[in-house]
């Protein structure tokens, strides 16, 4: 993935802003409705974006004991102590802690060295540029923005550039998702059309191993066509397939039980 600095640290600020118009008309029903991520509320999903900068800033993680079934992972469950130390405070709370850290992490990011932002080091996707953890950033912001939309009924921000760096960010993945996670037999040709507000169509050949292709010989073996917004959404875990498909919001062809397969198994985090 290319690190191109200004689109990044743009994205990152739309991503923020998004969130900072969004949370400033939210009423307290509102900040505890549960979102779309397992155990977490409208309120958890803010605190977990200021928690993650709070780290990136150098504070120590709060000394908390977590559980919950949807605590995955050790990342789960740092993610899940920063999220409890905001509980006992309100909604407006942790706007105000996220409007303070977001500037100062924009700040540091427009202060730092090309060197700096391009420095190796540990990301969620392994050892890479400082600078494509925050284009990480970036999606972790957007999708967790839906998270929250959606729930609330107040659809929105799912175009524009952080939308468009988020499906990049998926894009990234898809031969690990279509081949991996989908579990495509060696010889699948699939293509994956995203009809919009982001348009993508994205191609996966598995010979030996899946890999993203520009064309396909012999066209697709297997299609699937969803928007961007539903796309996220079951790549990231968030949503039940079935009635995608059964409703239409996903359609499938070529071989559609392979097809179909695909679709109920396009999730590759959580």
């Amino acid at each position: 993935m290319d690190i191109d600095r200004t689109r990044i640290l743009t994205g990152l600020a739309e991503a923020w802003g998004q969130w900072d118009a969004f949370a400033e008309g939210l009423s307290d029903d509102d900040w505890a409705t549960p979102s779309r991520c397992p155990g977490w509320t409208v309120q958890d999903n803010l605190a977990h974006i200021v928690g993650t900068e709070l780290m990136l800033d150098g504070r120590p993680m709060p000394d908390l004991e977590v559980s919950g079934d949807h605590i995955k992972h050790p990342i789960g469950a740092n993610n899940e102590k920063w999220v409890e130390s905001f509980r006992s405070g309100t909604g407006a709370a942790v706007l105000d802690a996220f409007r303070e850290i977001s500037a100062k992490r924009l700040g540091v990011l427009h202060a730092m060295s090309d060197d700096e932002f391009l420095a190796v080091g540990w990301t969620p996707v392994g050892e890479a540029p400082y600078g494509r953890f925050m284009h990480i950033r970036v999606y972790d912001a957007w999708l967790h923005l839906q998270d929250c939309r959606e729930p609330l009924g107040m659809p929105g921000d799912e175009s524009g550039l952080p939308a468009e760096m988020s499906i990049a960010e998926i894009e990234s993945s898809i031969g690990f998702i279509i081949g991996k996670k989908g579990g495509a037999p060696d010889g699948s040709r699939v293509e994956v059309t995203l009809t919009g507000p982001v348009e993508r169509v994205m191609r996966v050949v598995v010979d030996g191993r899946a890999k993203a292709v520009d064309e396909l010989e012999g066209g697709p073996t297997a299609t699937l066509a969803v928007s961007s917004t539903d796309f996220a959404a079951l790549t990231g875990g968030r949503v039940d397939p079935g009635p995608y498909l059964a409703d239409g919001r996903v359609t499938i062809g070529g071989d559609e039980d392979l097809a179909r397969q695909l679709a109920m198994n396009l999730a590759f985090t959580f």
